[in-house]
């Protein structure tokens, strides 16, 4: 069986993949995921800067999701506006950040940890 998609989007870069059977499609805004390279990566606080205010994060804190079963270990870096450096580009989230080392839907929030101290980053989100 043959399947054709045709997918169109100004703006954006798409690449597909195969991994086993099945087939993924990246759609990624032109200047990069989530805005890398674009002014939005300067002005636009990310997921983690109300961590670094609070205090609980601090700006160039190693960050790092195991994934034992794969035999990965990725590593990330808390940037001074809030978002994360993976691989060398920023995620204004942390489940930006996953999906892109996962390849797949990721929640950032519980993959993430403190390198300090094993933390989970989402236990350090503060309920107003």
């Amino acid at each position: 069986m043959s399947v054709v998609i045709r997918i169109s989007i100004p703006d954006a870069t798409i690449e597909t993949r195969t991994v086993g059977d099945d087939v993924h499609i990246d759609i990624t805004p032109r200047g990069g995921p989530e805005g890398a390279g674009n002014a939005a990566t300067q002005t636009t606080p990310g997921g983690l800067a109300p961590m670094i205010e609070a205090g609980d994060l601090e700006v160039g804190e190693a960050l790092y999701w195991s994934r034992p079963r794969l035999g990965v270990r990725h590593e990330a870096q808390v940037l001074p506006n809030g978002w994360l450096s993976f691989e060398g580009k920023p995620y204004r989230t942390p489940s930006g950040a996953a999906v892109a080392a996962a390849g797949s839907q990721a929640d950032g929030w519980t993959a993430w940890r403190r390198e300090r101290d094993g933390v989970i980053i989402g236990s350090l989100r503060k309920v107003h």
